[in-house]
């Protein structure tokens, strides 16, 4: 039982120090929510739930583009693909 406790004693100090750094590098004005000194307490004062808080509720949303899937053409619908078929029955026709 006390290795249990041990574990989730370091899985919170860890998950509150990722928090910590996390947030001291985010730039302050894209912070959500709360002021940062605001989240910073929480992070500290409420162990695990304030740094579950941030990565929720605080931390910046980054604005990554989402790359366009891409598009499939169906074969009778692309027409490279239908020149190329016209081109191969016109040679096949006439080597017959």
């Amino acid at each position: 039982m006390a290795q249990v406790i041990a574990l989730l004693l370091m899985l919170d100090v860890a998950l509150v120090l990722i928090a910590l750094v996390d947030c001291l590098r985010a730039d302050e004005s894209a912070i959500r929510t709360a002021p940062w000194a605001a989240w910073m307490f929480a992070i500290l004062l409420i162990s695990p739930i304030g740094a579950i808080a941030w990565f929720v509720k605080g931390r910046p949303v980054t604005a990554v583009p989402l790359r366009a899937r891409p598009v499939f053409v169906a074969p009778d619908d692309n027409p490279a693909f239908l020149k190329s078929l016209t081109t191969a029955i016109r040679e096949r026709d006439l080597d017959a």
